[in-house]
């Protein structure tokens, strides 16, 4: 923050963790204003007035989370980043530049570049700053459980080794309980990564919020006056047209073409922002009705870039078009079936996204012409960070959010080899009540 701002107002959520936050500002309005939001979330909030001594603070200790303001006197914002990320013992503390600055490509650029996570414009909404905040707060003490269960696995380890030199019985014991500690520790590693990837899809959805809105309001402006200039047109031809000359009238039917045309482009952008609309639902937590086919189409605009002309998506949206569901996170698991399809396809190929009713299930299969899965893999594929991608080029996470999202909703999910070479991905969702069979 700085001091063209005053301080921060709304009332701080409900606290999720007691982990440290290092808040980072020269202005000592600005540092109480952060301090009082922050305090609601149950965390311990240190504060630093200049650059080196948030290093220093750094240097000290762990914190979950860095809110740095960008403008500062002597050492501004982004050489603190760089000099945090230059050392091995800081460069992995998450960092939410606070800027007053114009939201411009070069400053989003700079900020990421010098190791940023997130960019919060001034003013500061607080709902969306607690928002953000709360999601590295989880992952800290996602952190700590993990350190934990590792140190208490190492250690029953050792004890066990201990005992089992002089009783076989205990060695039985050792084995259970390596693989019970073992078992947590994969779980905890499978929340951890399950909980990025949802704060990601969050702030993608709110990043296509953002955009579709920017979109609307001077895109209505264009389309109401472009309908006012065609009908004025329409109005003044029968006067002037028998007056106008043989070119007059061909420069007067160009520009009606053209207006027409526009009109057909604005109707094209329209469709855009509806779909990213539809796309950026934040509302995972509650059950809705909608429709598969604005799901659909909302999922495939967003990876549009990825398929280009190499690979033909076919859509068989059948009956019922709306289903129960929670609309976000369905969104994701479509997203995540069709981006493997994607990656599965070398060279050109096809993907076929089939919606509909079987019975009393709501079936939404996702096929593809790619390498498909061999079958020693295929039980193996659902769990947390196996993936069959080389190295560096996936997380092994995409089904395993796929399987848990489709768990919530009460269904199944098959993965079966496609006719002809490929993979077919199936959802199976129950019909409570067959009420999805209503359009």
């Amino acid at each position: 923050m700085n001091r063209r701002e005053g301080p921060l107002q709304g009332a701080p959520p409900a606290s999720v963790t007691g982990a440290p936050i290092l808040i980072v500002d020269d202005v000592e309005a600005n540092l109480v204003a952060l301090r009082a939001l922050l305090d609601g979330l149950g965390c311990e909030v240190v504060v630093a007035k200049t650059g080196n001594e948030a290093l220093r603070q750094l240097l000290k200790r762990e914190f979950a989370v860095l809110l740095l303001d960008v403008q500062m006197p002597e050492m501004d914002g982004y050489e603190v980043a760089h000099h945090a990320r230059d050392n091995p013992a800081t460069r992995d503390v998450p960092i939410i530049f606070l800027t007053a600055a114009r939201h411009s490509e070069d400053n989003v650029l700079r900020g990421y570049g010098s190791g940023a996570v997130d960019f919060l414009y001034k003013p500061i909404d607080p709902p969306v700053l607690r928002s953000k905040v709360r999601v590295f707060l989880e992952l800290y003490a996602q952190r700590r459980q993990i350190a934990d269960a590792k140190t208490a696995l190492e250690r029953t380890n050792a004890e066990l080794r201990e005992l089992a030199d002089s009783n076989a019985a205990l060695a039985e014991k050792f084995r259970v309980a390596n693989e019970d500690l073992a078992h947590a520790y994969r779980e905890l590693q499978a929340t951890q990564g399950q909980l990025i990837q949802s704060a990601k899809m969050a702030s993608l959805g709110e990043l296509v919020a953002g955009v579709a809105h920017e979109i609307n309001n001077p895109l209505s402006f264009a389309t109401s006056h472009l309908d006012t200039a065609r009908r004025i047109l329409e109005k003044l031809e029968p006067e002037c047209g028998p007056a106008l000359s043989a070119a007059s009238k061909q420069g007067w039917q160009r520009a009606a073409s053209r207006l027409r045309e526009m009109t057909t482009g604005l109707e094209r952008i329209s469709e855009l922002v509806v779909k990213l609309r539809t796309f950026s639902r934040l509302d995972e937590g509650e059950q809705k009705r909608v429709s598969m086919r604005e799901c659909v189409d909302s999922v495939l605009m967003i990876l549009a870039h990825r398929m280009g002309e190499r690979i033909r998506v076919e859509t068989r949206l059948g009956e019922p078009d709306q289903i129960d569901c929670f609309p976000g996170l369905l969104n994701q698991a479509l997203l995540n079936l069709i981006s493997n399809a994607i990656d599965a396809i070398e060279g050109p190929g096809s993907v076929i996204v089939a919606t509909g009713a079987e019975g009393d299930a709501y079936v939404i299969t996702v096929s593809d012409t790619g390498q498909g899965i061999p079958d020693a893999l295929r039980e193996r594929v659902l769990e947390p960070f196996f993936t069959t991608k080389p190295v560096g080029q996936g997380t092994g996470l995409g089904l395993s959010i796929t399987y848990s999202i489709v768990r919530k909703h009460g269904g199944t999910l098959d993965l079966a080899p496609r006719e002809g070479g490929g993979t077919a991905a199936s959802i199976r969702l129950p019909i409570v009540g067959r009420r999805q069979h209503a359009s």
